[in-house]
């Protein structure tokens, strides 16, 4: 290793800092720019928390066994010195707590960027950490997948750190700004980690899930670009495929609704207490095969003003287009499915009456569906979700992932984003027609198939 990327915020420069102010010791430029680059990321990680002002400890127990003294180093970065003041705030010490450490406001917020570090003593010292770090959990059940994450998969550091970039100036979201640095910062350092989730989504979690849409055309695979191919309507089509077989004994529910999930009781309970009508279910079924099914409630929502007096006709576009597309309602189709998913997802996550004018459209067509729904999620709506994405999982991980890899001898590499499989482009139209056999014999019906080239 020659190198290491470390992320810092773009408007510090460490080197001019030391010029105007000297230290009284021998500070290394790479080891202070590393020290920030790993407070920023573990914020980053903990944005969404309620904390109101998040600390990072950094204890003796871990820093000691660093190449350079971290005392002073943190403690220079602290010192408010004239005129350019501190880049980093101390929590004082409390007894059973580590030093810990923020950002300085004048730095928090703004935009960053992924630079090198040479340091050969850094470099020796962060080299030994460089490892595909995963839990026991996906492990034991979906290691084979964890072979694709290695010097092959790479990403375009530069461009991605530009687009990066620029993306924060459009968006101004700080936390996703972070995390995409971080993802491109650990592929380019080949530092992956992968996270399988089993008690909530039942998915694979490691970099390529948290870099952004838009910065996925900078990845390569042997130098090759990356597609995806996933399910379109995916959680409408899970849920067809659930209440399809509510009243039978599926292997593939079976495999995943067990005694030890959370919400199985409930499900057993609902499953005996209500049955959503069999016409219902085939029109939803319908529905999600032709690939009509979000399109299916346009219409609806045009006229749903009349049903929430509070709004004027076509307010509910008016308002969610701006919200969830960014520009002006002008009746563009895409746009209004891309309000209708968005929503109706939502409301399909959401405790029961929180999304009253989707769940009055979508009665409209599946009364008795809505009523199971509704009753399903009344003593946890979180249960819900939780069925969906991990009977999705299932398939995507278990039915196709693993059968390919089986099938191809783990020779074309294979990655999970949630719903979709990703292969290099010139592998995706072996991986489409092998996922459109595998869910089609497990779910008994042919399900709407989208490809992507990321480029």
């Amino acid at each position: 290793m020659t190198h290491y990327n470390i992320i810092k915020p773009s408007i510090l420069n460490l080197e001019e800092r030391i010029k105007k102010c000297p230290p009284s010791f021998n500070f290394n430029i790479d080891y202070g720019y590393w020290l920030i680059s790993e407070i920023i990321k573990q914020t980053a990680y903990r944005l969404e928390s309620d904390e109101k002002e998040i600390w990072i400890p950094m204890c003796s127990s871990i820093t000691n066994n660093h190449p350079y003294y971290y005392r002073n180093h943190l403690r220079y970065l602290c010192d408010n010195l004239p005129i350019i003041g501190n880049i980093l705030f101390r929590n004082d010490y409390q007894k059973g707590s580590c030093y810990s450490y923020r950002l300085a406001p004048y730095y928090f917020g703004e935009e960053v960027e992924i630079v090198s570090i040479t340091d050969k003593k850094m470099l020796k010292f962060l080299n030994s950490t460089v490892d595909l770090k995963s839990n026991n959990s996906f492990k034991r059940r979906y290691n084979f997948l964890g072979k694709y994450f290695n010097e092959k998969l790479t990403i375009n550091m530069e461009g991605a750190n530009l687009r990066n970039k620029n993306l924060f100036a459009e968006k101004f979201d700080y936390r996703k700004h972070l995390l995409n640095a971080i993802s491109i910062a650990q592929i380019s350092n080949r530092e992956f980690s992968i996270k399988y989730t089993n008690r909530t989504d039942g998915r694979l979690h490691h970099q390529l899930t948290r870099l952004s849409k838009e910065l996925r055309q900078f990845l390569r695979y042997e130098g090759i670009k990356l597609a995806g191919c996933d399910v379109s309507a995916s959680i409408p089509t899970i849920y067809t495929f659930i209440l399809s077989n509510i009243n039978t004994d599926n292997i593939h529910l079976n495999n995943v609704i067990n005694s030890d999930k959370c919400y199985y009781r409930h499900y057993m309970f609902i499953k005996t207490l209500l049955s959503p009508m069999d016409k219902e279910i085939e029109l939803c079924k319908e529905k999600v095969i032709s690939g009509q099914f979000y399109e299916s409630f346009i219409d609806g929502m045009h006229t749903i003003h009349n049903f929430d007096t509070s709004l004027k006709p076509d307010e509910y576009y008016l308002k969610n287009v701006q919200r969830i597309c960014g520009r002006e309602f002008d009746g563009d189709t895409a746009d209004l499915r891309e309000v209708i998913k968005t929503n109706f997802l939502s409301m399909f996550n959401a405790k029961p009456a929180q999304f009253l004018n989707e769940e009055a459209e979508f009665n409209m067509h599946y009364p008795s569906i809505l009523k199971w729904l509704k009753k399903f999620k009344e003593v946890n709506h979180e249960y819900f979700s939780y069925l969906l994405l991990q009977m999705e999982s299932y398939f995507m991980l278990d039915i196709v992932a693993r059968q390919f890899n089986k099938k191809h001898n783990g020779r074309m590499p294979l990655f999970t984003l949630h719903d979709c499989l990703i292969t290099t482009e010139d592998n995706i139209e072996v991986l489409r027609q092998f996922m459109e056999e595998a869910l089609s014999e497990a779910l008994k019906f042919t399900p709407v198939l989208k490809v992507e080239v990321w480029d």
